[in-house]
């Protein structure tokens, strides 16, 4: 009995040495192996909201909400994330070639990449004591970029979006979309019906008049004289002189010309194309077309004339916004609450992002 006890008490105490010794053998020897495979999350994820598009030869690029850039260098089949300095919202970007490119977004920042956007680098940006916020920028030869924003911003960059300055003084509203007409004349879309022209690159601007006082959120122009804006309510202005006067536009609504101004005539009655509102409008010009997107998958789309236009969704279950239109071969790829191609025979094709 005695032994009995003295083999129970041994027992107890060199117990807890033995737990140790095999959680410690455990921990040095055992490897756990997996099980099922690694979820690695895919570059374009349903959360995601992207504001602007670029596209140039089979490349196309993408930038949104929380500083995400995503790039595609095969046409939209595969994706890829990149890296970079800021997680501020980026609202637009604009390509010279497939390895210099610029990009705009909240807080006035603006980021530029000279290797196809392996590395992206903060410019410096001039900031005002109110609000900054850069919308849209544009690119143009020899390192030229334009990008507008809240607060009239207006600023302009002569080396690939690395330092940028004031083109014009801030003034307090917003500043939409901005393009260069062929001869190379200048114009910006903003809050209440603003339109700003310049005639010479930038050194004045002067401000015309347009015959809504809605916001006017995009433009385009199809040759130094005819251009197409357009805004929120479904507002389409269309302008033959190069943006200086503005007729608006719809299924229903002539452009007669009028001895007093040739080339401009406002019609007394006009039927709305659509109510949605409209949030970009691009003309290409290899397919003769116009095109336009907005709210509620909303697409438009019209003849070189830009007076007759035509209206839909992009997919009967798709009532995604898009920001963004980027001209490709075959049609457009949109930017918004997903990225997607539109083709010339109206297929709507979402980029899934594997």
């Amino acid at each position: 009995m005695r032994e009995m006890n003295r083999l129970v008490r041994w027992g107890i105490g060199v117990t807890p040495w033995l737990v140790i010794a095999g959680l410690l053998y455990v921990g040095l020897f055992v490897k756990p192996k997996p099980i099922g495979s690694t979820v690695i999350p895919t570059a374009i994820e349903a959360r995601d909201r992207f504001y602007g598009m670029a596209s140039v030869n089979s490349a196309l690029w993408a930038v949104g909400a929380d500083g995400k850039i995503v790039r595609s260098n095969d046409e939209g089949v595969s994706w890829s994330v990149q890296s970079v300095p800021t997680s501020s919202h980026l609202q637009d970007i604009a390509v010279w070639d497939e390895k210099r490119a610029v990009v705009v977004g909240n807080d006035g920042i603006a980021l530029f990449t000279q290797d196809g956007g392996q590395s992206w680098h903060q410019s410096d940006t001039p900031v005002n004591d109110v609000v900054n916020k850069l919308i849209d920028v544009k690119a143009f030869e020899q390192g030229e970029a334009w990008a507008v924003g809240a607060f009239g911003t207006l600023i302009v960059s002569h080396d690939y979006g690395e330092s940028w300055v004031y083109a014009r003084e801030p003034e307090d509203f917003i500043l939409n979309e901005i393009v260069k007409r062929a001869d190379g004349g200048l114009v910006a879309v903003g809050e209440f019906g603003s339109i700003l022209i310049s005639e010479n690159n930038g050194a004045d601007w002067q401000s015309v008049a347009a015959p809504v006082e809605s916001s006017l959120m995009a433009i385009d122009f199809q040759n130094e004289s005819v251009g197409i804006a357009a805004g929120l309510e479904g507002v389409l202005l269309k302008t033959v002189d190069g943006g200086f006067t503005w007729a608006r536009v719809g299924n229903a609504l002539a452009f007669p010309k009028a001895e007093t101004n040739p080339g401009i005539g406002f019609a007394s009655s006009w039927k709305d194309v659509t109510t949605e509102h409209i949030f970009s409008i691009v003309w290409h010009s290899e397919l003769n077309r116009w095109f336009g997107v907005g709210t509620k998958g909303l697409w438009l789309e019209a003849d070189p004339t830009g007076v007759a236009w035509q209206a839909g969704r992009l997919a009967p279950k798709d009532l995604a916004w898009h920001s963004s239109i980027s001209k490709v071969k075959d049609g457009v790829v949109l930017a918004g609450k997903n990225l997607g191609h539109w083709s010339e025979d109206h297929q709507w094709l979402v980029f899934q992002g594997q």
